[in-house]
């Protein structure tokens, strides 16, 4: 089966910094952390280190594994390996799903990217964003002003690369 993060909601966040997770998120997490200890709840690695963006990247156990792999196979001394080892690494935490299915943030997490009393889960395929629903949309996403860059009736689907593109 597939495990992808897709679809967009906002979840309210208590005074304690809980949010519960969406449900088919928790799916995708459980299953890419197979690894954990039986009885024990799903992981996720919550990437904090970008502060150009307002948002949070979280990766499923099984994707930072893979990135992780990615790093080790570049050079070391490499200054985008020192970079991208402090982005997943230094900048980041492994986190897990609390018993009710909710991720906590603690305050200076929230503060960061202004979340106070709501957070967005926004899908992004193998990673998720996670955000404040006052964060601009163009901060967000980039669909819009691709969309707009597109000469009318194009479809988005020809952006893929033309060797997986499927005939329309």
């Amino acid at each position: 089966m597939e495990q992808r993060f897709r679809g967009t909601s906002t979840h309210k966040v208590d005074a304690k910094g809980r949010v519960s997770i969406p449900a088919d998120f928790r799916r995708v997490l459980d299953a890419c952390d197979p690894d954990r200890e039986a009885g024990t709840n799903p992981r996720m690695v919550l990437c904090f280190g970008d502060d150009r963006v307002p948002f949070y990247t979280i990766y499923t156990m099984q994707g930072a594994a893979e990135m992780g792999e990615m790093i080790e196979e570049m050079d070391e001394g490499d200054p985008h390996r020192e970079a991208l080892e402090d982005y997943f690494y230094m900048n980041a935490d492994t986190v897990s799903v609390d018993d009710s299915g909710r991720l906590i943030l603690n305050a200076a997490l929230r503060e960061r990217i202004g979340i106070t009393d709501a957070a967005v889960f926004a899908g992004k395929g193998k990673t998720f964003r996670l955000h404040s629903p006052d964060a601009p949309s163009s901060a967000t996403s980039r669909l819009k002003s691709v969309l707009h860059e597109l000469p009318e009736g194009v479809p988005v689907t020809s952006l893929l690369p033309k060797k997986r593109r499927t005939p329309e």
